[in-house]
């Protein structure tokens, strides 16, 4: 089902805030007029929200989550090897402590996590690795100890309109049609 990401990312910047805390500055990016992507609504938002509380628990002093969205175009030579074309590039980016090689080698493995025992299941990067595969893109992940994490969720471009446009222009369509009819 096609899902317009701006919207969605900018409605959830509070529920974003509220679970990061007051320490943490959260920033949206999401340009309006941006072409909908091939995606789950609900299951974007749970990733969404998946990878706020990875990078929230990534600054435990504070700093910056940067969540921004763009239409973007993959070559063959894209670095998670996705089929070329056009795509939605979701990013959540934080300041945090970043990763070493040997953990961003394993962080999208299920279970895996760099949190201590009852501190997080291992499953948020794997739970939107699946997602982006499932659609048909992907997921990369940047990171430098330090400095902090990017994750970019690549969703295809959905040719299909966002469901509310749909509703309004086959709206529009029948009120052109009902207009057109002869009066008696």
């Amino acid at each position: 089902m096609p899902v317009d990401l701006a919207p969605l990312v900018r409605g959830m910047a509070d529920l974003v805030a509220s679970t990061t805390g007051p320490q943490i500055k959260v920033v949206v990016d999401a340009a309006d007029g941006l072409p909908p992507a091939k995606a789950d609504h609900n299951q974007l938002e749970m990733a969404i929200l998946n990878l706020a509380v990875n990078a929230r628990d990534a600054m435990p002093d504070g700093g910056t989550l940067r969540i921004s969205v763009d239409a973007a175009t993959a070559g063959r030579a894209h670095p998670a090897g996705v089929v070329p074309g056009r795509y939605l590039r979701l990013s959540v980016a934080d300041t945090g402590r970043g990763m070493d090689a040997a953990t961003l080698a394993r962080a999208v493995e299920p279970f895996f996590s760099t949190k201590g025992v009852g501190k997080g299941t291992g499953l948020g990067l794997s739970m939107a690795h699946g997602l982006a595969s499932q659609l048909g893109g992907s997921l990369t992940i940047r990171s430098t100890p330090a400095v902090g994490t990017n994750v970019e969720l690549w969703l295809p471009q959905s040719v299909a309109p966002v469901a509310g446009e749909f509703v309004a222009a086959e709206r529009a369509g029948v009120e052109r049609q009902w207009h057109r009819a002869p009066r008696r």
